[in-house]
């Protein structure tokens, strides 16, 4: 099972995820990350600033290379942009 939900009260935003459940066996080698809850909350403070709240409890079950790591983890604040561009486009 997979689950994504957006809602809104007032000025703040909520966008949450978590893992699906796919059924596809385990394959050695390969690691198979498992998100608990992953999001973002935007919380309106006024016309030109928004405060940006991520969220995320994980898993991922094995080893991963620092530089993947470090790399993904440099790339995180970009998705703020992508949620600003997301949320213009369905009128928010």
């Amino acid at each position: 099972m997979c689950l994504s939900a957006r809602s809104q009260v007032g000025d703040t935003y909520f966008i949450a995820t978590q893992t699906c459940n796919y059924p596809y066996p385990e394959k050695n080698g390969v690691v198979r990350a498992h998100l608990h809850v992953g999001g973002y909350i935007l919380n309106k403070i006024n016309e030109n600033t928004t405060s940006v709240t991520y969220l995320s409890d994980s898993d991922v079950k094995g080893n991963i290379p620092g530089m993947i790591k470090n790399s993904q983890s440099a790339k995180q604040g970009q998705i703020a942009g992508r949620i600003q561009a997301a949320m213009q486009k369905d009128g928010y």
